[in-house]
């Protein structure tokens, strides 16, 4: 027997909730989302920790220990459905919905099937037709539809992915794309390794990449634990030009030049040994 569960959000954490089908529905349920596990795992021959910022190869999954917010979709695994508050159908469009899940077994373990689930699945809020005999009635009952794959597999102890950016619109997932607050720029920009002209026309240029890129060299202790004079020698062998002012570094005015110097800070350029081709990395995962 598969059961439909709700994920929803309104304003606080993450509330499961179970939406009551026929049983002609919930029968035909596992069988749709067995299948879409099948795709989601076709071809897979990897299984990659999720670090921030790596792109999975099509053969790849992401995976990171299974967050907080995702503890409520493993407890109905187990859970007796009556036990779960039903879907307020009668206000189905406000219930805040992010995700529709199955529990499932496979090979004797137990896994979550995940679908994320947005506002245009809710036909409600559009002109929807269903045919009756012979011609078409408009629908005017709260009703929605499935997504065509999943976005998650949640099992032993992880979350499985293939889209970051999909699967943050779900969970909380802050501490792996945080960005460095005012008082942080202003302690970044007052460090000794660096000479910052304007604190606060920096501040008003750094954007969100920006931000994320100072809270990472912030938390790499990277002006730590290198010299100006050595930051300089590096960059320049990857053919990065570095101003230093009375042996700091001097922060450029620009917003790209900003962003070229925390990309490289971040590790974010590298040299090809090959072909000596100069690159700015999508990821930082590390080889071997």
């Amino acid at each position: 027997m598969t059961t439909l569960y709700a994920a929803c959000r309104l304003g606080g954490a993450l509330e499961v909730k179970h939406v009551r089908v026929t049983q002609q529905v919930q029968d035909k349920l596992g069988g749709i989302f067995e299948q879409q596990a099948v795709a989601f795992l076709e071809g897979i021959n990897e299984e990659v920790p999720f670090a921030g910022d790596w792109k999975p190869d099509a053969d790849e999954l992401l995976t990171i220990d299974v967050p907080d917010e995702a503890a409520a979709l493993v407890a109905t695994a187990g859970a007796n459905p009556m036990a779960i508050p039903d879907l307020n159908t009668a206000n189905f469009a406000e219930e805040g919905i992010k995700a529709l899940f199955v529990p499932s077994q496979v090979g004797g373990r137990s896994r979550i099937l995940v679908q994320l689930f947005s506002a245009q699945q809710l036909l409600e809020r559009r002109h929807a037709f269903m045919l009756q005999g012979t011609v078409f009635r408009e629908l005017t009952e709260p009703a929605f539809t499935l997504d065509n794959y999943l976005s998650a597999i949640i099992e032993d102890g992880k979350l499985k992915f293939k889209s970051f950016h999909r699967i943050k619109a779900l969970f909380s997932l802050t501490q792996f794309y945080q960005e460095a607050t005012d008082p942080e720029i202003d302690t970044f920009c007052a460090h000794e390794s660096l000479h910052v002209q304007d604190a606060a026309a920096f501040k008003a240029a750094a954007d969100q990449p920006i931000r994320k890129m100072v809270h990472a060299v912030t938390r790499a202790n990277v002006l730590g634990n290198y010299t100006p004079a050595e930051i300089l020698q590096s960059a320049a062998s990857v053919g990065l030009e570095i101003a230093l002012r009375d042996g700091k570094i001097v922060m450029p005015v620009e917003k790209r030049d900003i962003k070229t110097l925390f990309r490289f800070l971040d590790d974010g350029i590298y040299e090809a040994p090959l072909t000596k081709a100069r690159y700015m990395a999508n990821s930082k995962r590390l080889f071997g």
